[in-house]
């Protein structure tokens, strides 16, 4: 593993999150689970761009399959390195927005979605934070059936988590 793999590695234990790949909804919690790490300060080095299941990282994707071949053979070189303090405290802060869905992956999956793809669209000036219904319609022009009141809670989500300022 390289130290941008293990960072990888230490933020979704961080999370408290499985490092789990095996299906796609695994990938896609992953995915926006390191988005949104990002999002909340904790520099990964990783870009992304919009693809059908909104902010998507090919780099972050091939990162994950060479975690977790690493894993398999019993090379997790994550063992003995740790997070900086800020990223760690921010990784704590943030396991909220992940309770109560652990347990359901497509819960979770769906959640993750929204969060990452709000986000991403006020990100990069696609939406206004402040036009729920703006984010909405752009959501249902890639065939996302989340309801304005969906997109209204993300946001307040975000806020709550300091991934959106105020």
């Amino acid at each position: 593993m390289d130290r941008q793999q293990i960072g990888v590695k230490l933020t979704i234990d961080a999370l408290k999150l499985p490092f789990e790949i095996n299906g796609f909804q695994d990938r896609l919690i992953m995915q926006k689970a390191v988005y949104l790490a990002q999002a909340a300060g904790v520099n990964l080095g990783y870009y992304y761009h919009w693809y059908l299941y909104g902010p998507y990282s090919p780099s972050l994707t091939r990162d994950e399959f060479a975690i977790d071949a690493d894993i398999a053979s019993g090379m997790d070189e994550s063992k003995g390195w740790k997070l900086d303090d800020k990223s760690s405290q921010r990784l704590e802060e943030m396991r909220g927005l992940f309770a109560g869905a652990e347990a359901d992956r497509d819960r979770l999956a769906k959640k993750l979605e929204l969060l990452a793809s709000v986000h991403f669209l006020i990100d990069r000036k696609q939406a206004s934070k402040a036009d729920a219904s703006r984010i909405t319609a752009t959501l249902r022009l890639f065939n996302k059936p989340f309801t304005e009141e969906d997109v209204t809670n993300a946001m307040g989500e975000l806020v709550r988590y300091g991934l959106l300022a105020v």
